[in-house]
C-alpha cells in the first residue's frame, strides 16, 4: 500500500508532463511557418488595419507615438504620382465625413494595441490561443460524453498537428484576421452538437470566442448567417428535446456581430460626425459575373439608380479587364479604373446602394445570379493554395513604413523571397486535402463506425467550409486566400473522426467474449 501511494504523485507528474509536451507539439505545429520564415507573413491590408487601429487609439486618448508616422504622406505622394500604392485593401472612400467599414474595427484596435506595444507578433500568439481553445472545447465535451483511450491534451494536439501539414501554420503566421473564420466555424459546430451538454462556463467561453471571431472580419458575419440553418437542423436531428439551444446561442453570436457594426456606426457619428461606408464588393461581383452589367446596360442612364454612375465610369475604357471586381473596387488608372475615378460623393452613393442594387438585379435576372453564385462557390471551394499568404514586393512596399514588429521590419523571410517551393507544396497539399475529404465522407456515411455526435460535428464543419466558399466566392472575389484559410479544418476534422473510429473499435465486443 505504501509503494502504491508513493507511485501516485510520480504517475500524475508524468501525465502532466506528457500533456504539456503534447500541447507544446501542437503549438510548434501552429508556429512552424513563422519559425522557419523568421518573420510574420502579411498582406496589403495589414497596414490598413494598423492605421485604423492607431486612429482609434488616438480618438480614445491613448498616448504614444504612431507606428506609422510617415505612412500617410507616402501613400498620398504615391497616389499623386500614379503609383499603385493603394492596392487592396488600403484604399478608402474619400467622401466627406465617411468612415470605411470594410475592415473590422475590433481587429484593427487589437492590431493597433500590439503595434503601440512594439509586438505585432502578438497577433500570431492570439491566433495560436484561438485555435487551441476552438479545438479544446469540443474535444473536452466529447471525451466527457464518449470517452477516448488517451489524455485530453493528446486528443486536442493530434488533430492540430495533422492540420499543421496543411494551411494552418501559414495563417497562424499571417497578420490578418483570416484564422478567425475557421475558429468561428469550429465554435458553431461545437454549439450545434454539444450545447445541451456543455457546462455554463464552457458555453460562455464558446460565446466569447465566437463573438471575437465574428467581429474580426465582415465576411465572418455573412458566413455565420448562412450557417444558422445548418446549426438548427443538426441540433434538431441529434435530439428533439431542447434542440433550440444551439441555434439560439448562434443567433446570440450573430446578434453580437450586428451590434458591433451598429456600435461602429454610432461611434463614427458621435465622435467624427461621419457615416460608415462599405466598399461596393457586391456590386462589383455582380458586374463581373454578368447579370449586374447586363442590368445596368438595359436600365442606364437613370438618375433613380445610383449605380448608373458606375456604369458611366466603366464606359470610359474598352479594356475588358476593367469589368473584374478587383479592378472595379481598387484600380486608379484611366485604362482599368472606374469606381476610384468617380467623385467621392458618387463613390459613397454607389457603395451605399449595393444591397438595393443586388435585389434589383436578382429580381431582373434570378437564374443568372443563382448560376453565378453556384459557379463562384464551386470555384472558390477548389482554390486552397497558400500563395496569397506570401508577401511579394508590392506588399512589402505597402507595409514598408510600418513599425512594431519584434522581429524587425516588414521584409522577406527565409521562405518568401524564393517561392519555387509552392510548385511542390501546393499539389502535395491538394492531394492531402483530397485524401482527407474521402476519409471524412467515408466515416461520416459509414453506419456505427463513429459516434453520431462526432459525425454531426464533421457535417457542420464541412457546411462551414462551403459557407465560406459561398460568401467569399459569391459576394467578394474567388481567391486562394479565402479557400486556404478554412481548408485546414478538413484534416483536423478527419483526424477527430479517425480517433473516435479507433475508439469505437477498441470498445467493440470481441468475438467469443462476453460483452
Amino acid at each position: 500500500m505504501i509503494a502504491t501511494s508513493a507511485a501516485h504523485p510520480h504517475t500524475e507528474k508524468a501525465g502532466v508532463l506528457r500533456g504539456v509536451l503534447w500541447i507544446a507539439a501542437a503549438v510548434l505545429a501552429c508556429l512552424s511557418v513563422f519559425l522557419i520564415n523568421g518573420r510574420p507573413l502579411f498582406y496589403y491590408d495589414t497596414v490598413g488595419y494598423i492605421i485604423q487601429g492607431n486612429t482609434a487609439l488616438t480618438h480614445l486618448g491613448v498616448p504614444g507615438e504612431s507606428p506609422l508616422a510617415e505612412r500617410a504622406e507616402l501613400v498620398t505622394e504615391a497616389r499623386m504620382k500614379g503609383v499603385p500604392a493603394a492596392m487592396p485593401d488600403t484604399t478608402e472612400i474619400n467622401a466627406d465625413r465617411t468612415v470605411d467599414g470594410s475592415r473590422s474595427a475590433v481587429y484593427a484596435l487589437i492590431a493597433g494595441v500590439f503595434a503601440h506595444l512594439g509586438a505585432l507578433e502578438g497577433l500570431i500568439a492570439l491566433n495560436v490561443v484561438a485555435v487551441l481553445v476552438a479545438v479544446w472545447l469540443p474535444m473536452r465535451v466529447a471525451m466527457r460524453r464518449l470517452g477516448l483511450p488517451m489524455s485530453l491534451p493528446k486528443a486536442v494536439s493530434l488533430p492540430i498537428i495533422v492540420a499543421g501539414f496543411g494551411s494552418l501554420p501559414f495563417f497562424v503566421a499571417y497578420l490578418m484576421p483570416d484564422t478567425f473564420s475557421p475558429v468561428m466555424i469550429l465554435v458553431f459546430a461545437t454549439l450545434a452538437v454539444f450545447a445541451r451538454q456543455m457546462r455554463p462556463w464552457e458555453i460562455l467561453l464558446a460565446l466569447a470566442l465566437g463573438s471575437l471571431a465574428i467581429m474580426s472580419h465582415l465576411s465572418h458575419l455573412a458566413i455565420a448567417v448562412v450557417m444558422i440553418p445548418a446549426v438548427a437542423l443538426v441540433s434538431a436531428a441529434l435530439q428533439r428535446r431542447r434542440w433550440w439551444i444551439a441555434p439560439a446561442l448562434t443567433l446570440l453570436i450573430v446578434g453580437i456581430g450586428f451590434s458591433e457594426q451598429s456600435a461602429l456606426r454610432t461611434a463614427a457619428k458621435s465622435m467624427a460626425d461621419s457615416e460608415v461606408v462599405i466598399k461596393p464588393y457586391i456590386t462589383a461581383r455582380l458586374i463581373e459575373d454578368g447579370p449586374g452589367y447586363a442590368y445596368l446596360k438595359g436600365h442606364c442612364p437613370n438618375e433613380a439608380i445610383p449605380t448608373c454612375k458606375l456604369y458611366e465610369a466603366l464606359s470610359h475604357s474598352g479594356d475588358p479587364w476593367r469589368l473584374t471586381a478587383t479592378h472595379i473596387v481598387f484600380e486608379t488608372s484611366q485604362r482599368l479604373g472606374s469606381f476610384r475615378l468617380m467623385t467621392p460623393e458618387d463613390q459613397r452613393l454607389v457603395a451605399d446602394n449595393q444591397i438595393v442594387f443586388f435585389f434589383r438585379v436578382f429580381r431582373d435576372r434570378p437564374l443568372s445570379v443563382i448560376h453565378a453564385f453556384i459557379r463562384n462557390t464551386l470555384l472558390q471551394a477548389r482554390w486552397v493554395s497558400v500563395e496569397m499568404t506570401i508577401p511579394d514586393e508590392e506588399i512589402i512596399w505597402q507595409n514598408s513604413e510600418v513599425t512594431g514588429l519584434l522581429t524587425g521590419d516588414f521584409q522577406h523571410g527565409r521562405i518568401t523571397r524564393d517561392t519555387s517551393w509552392l510548385r511542390v507544396v501546393t499539389p502535395a497539399q491538394e492531394i492531402f486535402y483530397g485524401l482527407c475529404l474521402l476519409i471524412t465522407l467515408g466515416l461520416v456515411l459509414a453506419p456505427r463506425r463513429v459516434p453520431g455526435e462526432i459525425r454531426a460535428l464533421a457535417v457542420v464543419v464541412l457546411f462551414g467550409i462551403l459557407a465560406n466558399a459561398l460568401v467569399c466566392g459569391g459576394i467578394s472575389q474567388p481567391a486562394t486566400r479565402y479557400g486556404a484559410r478554412v481548408i485546414w479544418l478538413l484534416p483536423l476534422v478527419t483526424t477527430i473522426l479517425v480517433l473516435f473510429a479507433w475508439r469505437s473499435r477498441q470498445f467493440a465486443p470481441q468475438p467469443g467474449r462476453r460483452p
